[in-house]
């Protein structure tokens, strides 16, 4: 509706190769009455073609290099090559919208664990060993919890890269019902769990004739095999360390997607569809 003249507006394409946008057609209005029609949604101030805006989606829901990307581009010929500065971009826009969705649907599922229920819970170092040798690993300490006989994980990064129960017993709390039975290793941050209403057992890794099961049966062979999978994402998809609380969230998100056997691509437009909602 114009705004002036309180009239309907119509659609103009003219040499736009998006949305296009509202005008008015009434006198002299049409030069100052226009208003995209991608206001308020993904495609707000975008430049490309709608071609490649759908493109640049499926590449980063399929996890395409940039490389890839560039050969693979459809309007390549035409309009010359995306830039790697627009790649990353678009896939850093994409991952900010998955993590604002996957962060919902993880808040709606609520948390984990309660009374009778065993949560296995580790924390693990993702980086780069110094001067590539050695056990000093410099990078991000991030926590990991999951329910027995559930495949849903939990991961948080540490804030300020920090461990200590300060940093740690909040975390758990977020995502595990109190009167939980909590197993973990002999890490002393995890030691007084059990004043904060856990039932706290741990596995003794140093211990010679037990290091993987306690006793009593207690261990962390589930939480400490998640390791091994996200750290391969881990290798091969996340190189920016600004990205990396983000990209964990990613990782979250797309684990989800496919144990539900669920299409990435539309799956993707599902978090778009639930973040620009239509006002």
């Amino acid at each position: 509706m114009c705004r002036h003249h309180r009239i309907p507006m119509r659609i103009s394409y003219g040499n736009c190769k998006n949305v296009g946008q509202f005008i008015c057609t009434k006198g002299n209005c049409r030069a100052r009455s226009k208003v995209s029609r991608a206001k308020d949604t993904w495609f707000e101030n975008v430049k490309l073609s709608m071609l490649r805006v759908y493109f640049l989606m499926y590449a980063f829901a399929h996890r395409w290099s940039y490389d890839n990307v560039i050969f693979e581009d459809p309007e390549r010929d035409t309009e010359g090559c995306l830039s790697m500065a627009t790649i990353a971009d678009w896939y850093s826009y994409c991952r900010e919208t998955v993590v604002i969705y996957q962060i919902n649907v993880q808040k709606n599922i609520g948390k984990i664990g309660g009374p009778g229920k065993v949560v296995q819970i580790d924390e693990s170092k993702f980086g780069k060993r110094k001067y590539n040798k050695g056990r000093h690993i410099e990078g991000h300490w991030v926590l990991g919890l999951i329910e027995d006989g559930s495949e849903d994980l939990r991961l948080e990064v540490c804030p300020e890269n920090v461990r200590s129960a300060e940093v740690l017993v909040p975390l758990i709390q977020k995502h595990v019902i109190e009167g939980s039975i909590i197993h973990t290793d002999c890490w002393r941050a995890y030691d007084c769990l059990g004043s904060y209403g856990y039932i706290h057992k741990k596995v003794n890794h140093s211990d010679p004739d037990n290091p993987f099961v306690a006793p009593d049966g207690t261990h962390t062979q589930r939480i400490e095999a998640q390791w091994r999978v996200v750290k391969k994402y881990y290798k091969h998809n996340i190189n920016n360390p600004k990205d990396f609380s983000d990209s964990i969230v990613e990782y979250m998100w797309r684990r989800r997607i496919q144990r539900n056997k669920k299409d990435l691509f539309l799956s993707l437009i599902e978090a778009i569809n639930f973040v620009y909602k239509f006002k």
